[in-house]
């Protein structure tokens, strides 16, 4: 849903600013990138170091390189999940100990969050949303 919202929004959608504190969806997307490969990380076994998010930083912005880099992210992640063996996955996770079920959900929570976010900067805008987020979410 990350790739169809910034495959099919316009530039001014993505490059809306509601207010000062608030960042784009373009920047948005750039940050799901870097979280993503840092979650990423404890599929690899690697320790989850939310510092390490300029290792994944996209070279830029632009529509097409973000793009790019999350189709890069997910092409990552299924090879990853694929060679996971899932029921003995643990983590620790800021002192608790949780496992592959409660590590998907913290990964897709995080990511739906700034779906939310962006419906909403859709809707103020005036664009409506991606067909596939109308189909999912009732929007």
């Amino acid at each position: 849903m990350t790739r169809e919202f910034v495959e099919v929004m316009p530039d001014a959608c993505l490059d809306e600013r509601p207010g000062p504190q608030f960042a784009t969806v373009r920047e948005q997307a750039a940050h799901i990138i870097e979280c993503q490969g840092c979650y990423q990380l404890a599929f690899r076994g690697e320790t989850v170091d939310m510092g390490r998010k300029p290792e994944f930083t996209p070279s830029a912005s632009d529509r097409d390189t973000l793009l790019a880099s999350l189709a890069r992210a997910d092409a990552e992640l299924a090879v990853l999940l694929g060679a996971l063996d899932a029921p003995s996955f643990r983590l620790d996770w800021f002192g608790n100990r949780i496992g592959f079920w409660e590590y998907g959900s913290v990964f897709l929570q995080h990511e739906a969050l700034h779906h939310g976010q962006w419906s909403a900067v859709a809707r103020i805008g005036g664009w409506e949303p991606p067909v596939g987020w109308i189909l999912n979410w009732g929007l």
